[in-house]
């Protein structure tokens, strides 16, 4: 009985002793950051920006890795096999963590399957139009769209993506018929928009705005409930007429389940710091995106918010992927 004590003691300790080195020497090598996104659209050009500055306080490179497609769920699917170690984590979105849960009759990963870092920050969308289209406005689009119905197309960042729900709930509010062009990012998406070969397309501030500015798209109005500080120009669709729009997109890091406390914790710290950087928010308000806190509890709210309101809109929309 002594000696079966003093073992099951020695094995506590040894755990402990374990963990603590963990603590002290994670990480000991870079860093895996999947972007679920093309190189070079917003969600990845963030992606880098926070990898950069998080790298600092952790004392090791973070390497970012872009696997686009399938609304994420290609990237999600890659990270969630990873091993827990730490070593791996994702830049997930709400398409991730909430959409494609309703959208998809089987994922390859499962939404609630991975440990939370922490929210990261909140976009809305522009409404870009085809420069070789003949409307100049939401309204002239919408009665356009009217009068053409099942003729006019927008393209999206993917199925389920937020340009996605974004589009569908602005058929629902206008009353009109458009149909859906999936694309992997706005690196693919604003292309098409440009050369005519698709006529809308419901993009983030960073890549849509530049495009705008240069003559290259048309922009009506923009998707949040209030207007965007660094866009005081641009009107909400709300004040268009469409009252209570809210379509934004929204961004976090997640880890494999199971990636154990220690290395979360780090994690979180680090996310943490890199959102007080007054040099990261000034990028990142720059990009349209408002920065969050970077707490795991921020992004549990933004998940539990959401579900509601997504999976009615999908049923409404009867929207289904297989």
């Amino acid at each position: 009985m002594i000696r079966t004590s003093f073992k099951l003691l020695a094995t506590l300790l040894l755990g402990a002793a374990a963990l603590g080195a963990q603590a002290d020497t994670y990480p000991s090598r870079p860093i895996k950051v999947v972007s679920p996104f093309p190189a070079g659209g917003a969600t990845d050009v963030l992606t880098r920006i926070l990898a950069e500055r998080m790298a600092k306080t952790l004392g090791q490179p973070m390497i970012v890795e872009n696997k686009a497609g399938a609304g994420t769920s290609i990237g999600a699917a890659f990270v969630s096999r990873e091993a827990p170690d730490g070593y791996t984590i994702l830049m997930a979105t709400n398409s991730t963590l909430v959409t494609n849960r309703y959208l998809y009759k089987e994922l390859p990963y499962d939404p609630d399957g991975f440990a939370r870092i922490g929210m990261v920050g909140v976009g809305p969308l522009v409404l870009l139009s085809s420069p070789k289209r003949p409307f100049n406005s939401t309204q002239d689009l919408v009665a356009y769209a009217k009068q053409n119905p099942g003729k006019l197309t927008f393209a999206t960042f993917g199925p389920g993506t937020s340009s996605h729900l974004a589009g569908e709930l602005f058929k629902e509010r206008a009353g009109i018929d458009i149909l859906h062009v999936p694309f992997k990012g706005a690196t693919q998406a604003l292309p098409a928009l440009i050369s005519g070969d698709v006529d809308l397309f419901f993009d983030m501030v960073a890549t849509g705005m530049p495009q705008a500015d240069a003559g290259k798209v048309k922009v009506f109005a923009i998707t949040s409930p209030s207007r965007l500080a660094t866009q005081p120009k641009l009107e909400t669709l709300s004040e268009q007429g469409y009252p209570s729009f809210d379509m934004t997109a929204w961004f976090s890091f997640v880890a494999p389940k199971g990636t154990p406390a220690p290395a979360m914790e780090k994690l979180q710290q680090a996310l943490a710091e890199t959102l007080q950087d007054e040099a990261v928010k000034k990028r990142m308000l720059d990009m349209g995106i408002d920065p969050r806190s970077g707490t795991p509890a921020e992004l549990d709210k933004q998940i539990q918010t959401e579900q509601p309101i997504v999976s009615q809109l999908i049923k409404q929309a009867n929207i289904v992927l297989q």
